[in-house]
């Protein structure tokens, strides 16, 4: 058997619902990530570095404002949805290409067993 034509609105729509779900698992990560981070003490360290780097006795210093968890949950999402969009047209463009080139060649050759 020979695949000599995929469904552009198919892929389309599976590529948007994997990258969705990419996007879910991303921001869940990068949360999980932070807390652990936060519960461990590394933004406390952290911060006592930089103010002994920067010789500030104040200690005015604090991470968590640039590294907060709201500012990287929202860069997450941010990046995310535009991986949503990149990817979802990647792949329906590799269809299309596909297509095109599964004209010229025949396709692929595919093999199919019952067990």
């Amino acid at each position: 058997m020979r695949l000599t034509h995929v469904e552009p609105w198919s892929v389309t729509r599976l590529a948007f619902v994997v990258s969705v779900a990419l996007m879910i698992v991303s921001v869940v990560a990068v949360t999980i990530f932070w807390v652990v981070l936060d519960l461990t003490g590394i933004w406390d360290q952290l911060n006592g570095t930089v103010s002994n780097v920067l010789s500030d006795s104040a200690g005015s210093f604090d991470l968590t404002d640039y590294l907060g968890l709201g500012r990287l949950v929202g860069l997450t999402l941010i990046f995310s949805a535009v991986n949503v969009v990149l990817m979802t047209a990647i792949a329906t463009i590799a269809a299309h290409l596909y297509n095109l080139a599964a004209q010229l060649l025949g396709g692929i050759e595919v093999t199919f067993t019952d067990h």
